[in-house]
């Protein structure tokens, strides 16, 4: 039988729309602590992440932070990775979400530089990609969930 409390949080967040996730999530996440394992923990936050956009921008970026930082990352949600991992991004080199999937990468690093204001609504500068190598114990977690081979770290 599934953990009640991972489910009620789970539809907890699933109401929030998905620009307001990470809010929903930073406010109830640290009242279910002792109700959920580690791997309940994560999987919720990889759930949100995954179902969240922007999640980089300032005003997600301390919250995020506080929620990546409540608990130690488990080894289940980072079986795909080496000890060392050569990680590429579109943007900034202190975001969160990187891929080991350079084509990945470019893919955003395109979708970006088009100026769509989706994307970038006050910004005409040019996106560069990035890369760099991380080590294992600094990725939070691994997500697969949208085919971006993405690894989550806190840059500061």
């Amino acid at each position: 039988m599934p953990n009640n409390s991972y489910y009620e949080l789970s539809q907890c967040i699933l109401s929030y729309h998905d620009w307001m996730k990470v809010d929903g999530l930073w406010d109830l996440l640290p009242n279910y602590q002792k109700f959920l394992t580690d791997k309940e923990h994560w999987q919720i936050i990889i759930d949100t992440w995954s179902k969240s956009e922007h999640n980089s921008e300032p005003h997600n970026k301390d919250k995020w932070k506080d929620i990546l930082n409540m608990r130690k990352p488990i080894k289940y949600f980072k079986k795909n990775l080496k000890k060392t991992n050569l990680v590429f991004r579109a943007g900034s080199s202190n975001g969160f979400s990187w891929s080991l999937n350079k084509k990945k990468a470019l893919e955003f690093q395109r979708r970006y530089n088009s100026f769509n204001p989706i994307y970038y609504s006050s910004s005409n500068k040019k996106v560069e990609l990035v890369s760099k190598t991380v080590n294992y114990e600094d990725v939070k977690f691994y997500n697969n969930i949208r085919d971006e081979e993405e690894v989550v770290l806190i840059i500061d």
